[in-house]
């Protein structure tokens, strides 16, 4: 039963983002774009030399590029259910969709099938340009072991998005959760340079965020070819904030969509 509802949200939605043509393309250029700029900024760094970088294989492009990407998917988890939510109250038809016989936190999840897996085609994509076109090696990866990284940063970033659609739910805009974790994860994660030549200080905050520990597994995954076994520190910390946090937030949501029936407010925006 859940299969067959989770292929009418895939088809409902790839017939929706299949009409509009040219903001799929656009999508793709935009995925594209950035890895290729940085590409050219890595020519000018050099390569070898950068100590900070030598964990990672010592060169920038490979390091950036997988930060990019794989930021941009985490942080579609973080945000596409609580704009999946805000989309609902724009048309009007958030109560209707949430008054089925569905579960209300299944709806939403479910209603963001289709934006993980076009955005996981648009990072294979990036590998493809990055591995055909740019040069880049891949011989190391233990794909095994990305795709553990990736499976448990999905659920720790997905259970943040759930929680984020819950306050948007109840305040309908501006999502607190959303903003510190989005702004501090793209300063803080160590997608753009290595976490190690942060102050101290700024380190300790990125040590509470789940995608310093998700890029520096995937990258040791993708890069140096680590095992589940070596990535086991990362890997307990992502899932252990997946274990926390995922029942805490579907929790949250469910209240805050009682609280909406009770009070009448889930057609406002």
């Amino acid at each position: 039963m859940m299969v067959h509802k989770a292929i009418a949200f895939l088809r409902r939605d790839f017939i929706i983002e299949s009409s509009y043509k040219f903001a799929f393309l656009f999508e793709i250029v935009t995925t594209v774009f950035p890895v290729l700029s940085f590409y050219f900024i890595a020519k000018l760094i050099g390569g070898e030399e950068a100590q900070s970088l030598s964990r990672y294989g010592g060169q920038y492009f490979p390091f950036v590029m997988i930060g990019i990407a794989f930021t941009q998917y985490f942080m579609l988890a973080l945000r596409t259910f609580a704009n999946t939510i805000r989309r609902s109250q724009m048309a009007g038809c958030l109560e209707a969709m949430l008054s089925t016989p569905t579960r209300p936190e299944t709806i939403v999840m479910m209603s963001s099938l289709y934006s993980f897996a076009a955005k996981l085609i648009h990072i294979l994509m990036v590998f493809a340009i990055s591995g055909l076109v740019l040069g880049v090696r891949f011989g190391n990866m233990n794909v095994f072991s990305a795709v553990a990284v990736l499976v448990l940063t999905v659920i720790a970033f997905s259970s943040l998005g759930i929680l984020s659609a819950a306050v948007i739910v109840v305040l309908k805009k501006g999502d607190p959760i959303e903003w510190v974790f989005g702004s501090m994860s793209s300063l803080l994660g160590g997608a753009l340079f290595p976490v190690s030549v942060m102050p101290t200080w700024m380190q300790k905050i990125a040590a509470l965020l789940p995608i310093t520990y998700s890029l520096e597994a995937m990258r040791l995954a993708i890069l140096k070819g680590h095992s589940v076994a070596m990535l086991w520190r990362q890997l307990a910390v992502l899932g252990g904030m997946g274990a926390v946090l995922l029942p805490f937030s579907v929790w949250c949501f469910s209240r805050a969509v009682q609280k909406g029936r009770r009070d009448g407010s889930l057609m406002h925006y």
